[in-house]
């Protein structure tokens, strides 16, 4: 079958997280806004669960249009109560055909709604709070959603969990799933986030059900909002089976306390510097960058350490976007000699619009 994935507002990561998801799909058409693969049946509402980067997913139908597709759909809803639908354009202008369908129905019988929106597209919280079927038109393709991404839960569990650390900049619980995927990691391998901050990625992996999770961080405040956090999804989400720890621990001591060799996965977002204003002068970046190189060489060495030969590290690496000009950590050679092999093609970008700290996604592993 295939099926059409709409993508975030990252677009190469997001892609990136569906072929690590689903290895063996094969793509079939690509764009700034969607992916386009060939796989077995999948389960769309597991499948939209398991990833952090895409809004929905579809069913394609064919490459245009199609009115008897629609009323497929349409007499299958109205048997039961009023179809509401509505259409979502993706790369190209958006047509009156929304109406020309609505009369269609009527003339077929069938009472209709046509919901729409200020944007070209219909957001996931229209689609659930409508109860619309949305279909999807794209270059050469048309397409029904069969999944949108679950807006309430990651709401919940970014701003309806106990603690955090807004000042210590939060990471988005999309991007920390994003990792994990990227990671390989398998479901009862053991993940560690030694910048654990206030737990978001081991509450995202124990969300997705992983079962072995281990945080630390130097920061006592953050152990204890990580261990608050842990303990409130545990409870929310019922899980019975779970081994996690967390302790207060400084990343240069790691091997220290964590077993050689016992690691499969380190996912962490590291400390990122301090935050800035925006009308820092080029000295002030440079020696956060000189700061930062450091802290995250020592790191790698422990992580050396602790990591399963044939694990993975996935781990974030700022970038900064001031006066015209990018900067950013050049530990690459260095890490090599250390024995590490980077895995991505450095395009792996978490942003949002006007920051001018980007987050930027490695993968490495020991070579």
């Amino acid at each position: 079958m295939k099926y059409i994935f709409i993508l975030g507002n990252n677009p190469e990561l997001s892609k990136a997280e569906i072929i690590n998801v689903l290895p063996s799909a094969k793509i079939t058409n690509n764009g700034k806004s969607f992916l386009i693969i060939e796989h077995p049946k999948i389960d769309c509402n597991k499948t939209i669960n398991q990833l952090g980067g895409t809004i929905k997913i579809g069913v394609f139908l064919g490459k245009k249009i199609e009115f008897n597709q629609i009323l497929k759909y349409a007499s299958i809803v109205s048997k039961r109560k009023r179809f509401n639908f509505g259409f979502s354009f993706y790369e190209q202008k958006p047509t009156t055909i929304g109406m020309q369908i609505k009369n269609k129905l009527k003339a077929a019988g069938i009472t209709s709604r046509l919901v729409t929106s200020h944007q070209t597209t219909l957001s996931s919280v229209i689609i659930t709070k409508e109860k619309c079927q949305d279909f999807l038109v794209g270059p050469n393709f048309f397409g029904v959603t069969c999944a949108v991404q679950d807006f309430k839960n990651y709401s919940k569990r970014d701003f309806g969990r106990p603690a955090f650390d807004a000042l210590s900049g939060m990471l988005p619980p999309k991007v920390a799933k994003m990792m994990i995927n990227l990671s390989q990691v398998k479901i009862n391998q053991i993940i560690l986030d030694p910048f654990c901050g206030s737990g978001t990625i081991l509450t995202e992996a124990l969300a997705l059900g992983y079962k072995n999770l281990i945080g630390t961080d130097i920061s006592k405040k953050a152990v204890s909002d990580s261990i608050k956090n842990l303990k409130w999804l545990i409870q929310e989400l019922k899980i019975k089976e779970v081994n996690w720890e967390i302790q207060q621990l400084d990343v240069k001591t790691l091997s220290q306390k964590i077993n050689q060799s016992s690691i499969d996965a380190i996912i962490t977002e590291p400390y990122l510097g301090k935050p800035i204003k925006g009308n820092e002068n080029e000295k002030i970046i440079k020696k956060i960058i000189s700061e930062l190189e450091e802290l995250y060489l020592e790191s790698f060495i422990q992580f050396k350490k602790i990591l399963k030969t044939e694990g993975k590290i996935v781990l974030v690496m700022p970038e900064w976007h001031l006066h015209e000009k990018i900067y950013q950590i050049n530990i690459d050679l260095r890490l090599n000699k250390l024995g590490f092999k980077r895995l991505d093609a450095g395009n792996l970008i978490y942003k949002r619009e006007n920051q001018k700290v980007w987050r930027k996604i490695t993968i490495w592993k020991i070579d």
